[in-house]
């Protein structure tokens, strides 16, 4: 649907979106719009993988980043929301890396 965090935000602003919910693997993370940019495409958005059964607590930090091209609206939101799936990467030293 979006080629660039750019056009997300235009849409969401147009849309009045208020929140983004980022699907992956049946979990979610859902963040306010004014969180979302350029960063979250780059780093991700954190989250405790422990929480979600991912990984063991000592094993648990990893990201979220989202693709673009599956942004949707959700019509079963009350708060307008634009819903995106994506994919958990493990945090790891040279680059993040995909979950398996």
């Amino acid at each position: 649907m979006f080629n660039s965090v750019k056009d997300v935000l235009k849409f969401c602003e147009e849309n009045s979106i208020r929140m983004i919910d980022l699907d992956g693997r049946w979990r979610h993370i859902t963040i306010p719009v004014e969180r979302f940019n350029e960063d979250t495409m780059k780093f991700g958005i954190g989250f405790d993988a422990s929480n979600y059964s991912y990984a063991p607590v000592e094993k648990s930090d990893m990201v979220f980043i989202p693709e673009l091209s599956t942004a949707m609206v959700d019509p079963f939101c009350e708060v307008p929301t634009l819903s995106m799936l994506g994919d958990a990467m493990v945090i790891d030293k040279e680059a993040n890396r995909p979950f398996d």
